[in-house]
């Protein structure tokens, strides 16, 4: 009988670099997602409108009269990036909401960061899912419908009047996508129910309008529009592609209530997120 030796044997194989092992958390979260064909169908139907905006653009081309590049222009974009937003919502109620307050309903946070995982790794991991994601719904339907446009110019007019759009439009989806992201995080940090957390996002981009409104009526001050998630979106579109808002452009006011909704959001995230939980 052959006596193997069960002394200790040390780890051959490749080691990860530290900087990047959030990698395997958004890696994962992506693979389980993708691979899920009612996400796919998600994916299709979200699609959509990009490809009925890439029949219209082929349209002018194809139909005489009016110059393409006099429809096709800063404002097509946005709007079709804003259309494209509110699929975003759609992602960060599902499943954004569920990727941390299920950890925190199984106790998996301990369990990630027993790893070697800080807990800014672990909310580094979690966001890329929501971005990624999100980038597949902005950026990417975005930039194919400029390279079409760009492809079936007969003239150069187009791109050297908006040679800048595939900035404006990497810019306005990172700002949007990031801030999104860190908001439904804070949230699903706050609760071990999904449901709950699903809500409560829900909730609070509603009455942030709601209550937004309400206080641009008693002052009278358009600038409280921005506390509006919904209006700051909007307000995020005018900066990077320029044109018109409901309500005015306030760029300061835009910036500052950005900063503090990733600034709250942050010390949420540095709140809930950590190894050991003290039940009282």
């Amino acid at each position: 009988m052959p006596i193997y030796d069960m002394s200790y044997r040390p780890y051959r194989g490749g080691l990860t670099p530290h900087t990047w092992r959030w990698v395997t958390i958004a890696k994962a979260g992506l693979s389980h997602y993708l691979s899920r064909r009612i996400f796919l169908v998600f994916l299709f139907i979200a699609y959509i409108h990009p490809i009925v905006r890439g029949v219209f653009i082929w349209g002018t081309h194809q139909i005489g009269g009016a110059s393409p590049s006099d429809m096709i222009d800063a404002s097509f974009f946005r709007n079709t990036l804003l259309v494209q937003g509110l699929f975003l919502l759609l992602i960060c109620i599902w499943p954004g909401a569920t990727l941390i307050s299920g950890d925190l309903k199984s106790n998996a946070i301990q369990l990630y960061l027993s790893k070697p995982l800080s807990r800014v790794h672990y909310v580094l991991g979690k966001l890329a899912i929501i971005a990624g994601i999100g980038a597949l719904l902005l950026p990417v339907p975005g930039l194919l419908l400029f390279l079409m446009e760009v492809g079936l110019s007969t003239s150069t007019k187009f791109i050297t009047s908006y040679f800048w759009l595939p900035f404006a439009i990497l810019g306005y989806s990172a700002v949007v996508i990031g801030g999104a992201a860190l908001v439904v995080l804070a949230v699903s940090a706050m609760t071990r129910s999904a449901r709950y957390a699903g809500l409560l996002f829900f909730a609070l981009v509603f009455f942030s309008q709601a209550g937004a409104g309400l206080l641009r009526l008693i002052t009278g001050t358009h600038a409280f529009i921005v506390l509006s998630l919904t209006a700051l979106v909007d307000q995020v579109g005018a900066i990077f592609f320029g044109g018109e808002v409901e309500y005015g452009l306030h760029p300061i006011a835009s910036f500052l209530m950005y900063a503090l909704v990733v600034g709250i959001s942050l010390l949420v995230l540095r709140w809930r997120v950590k190894a050991v939980e003290i039940v009282t």
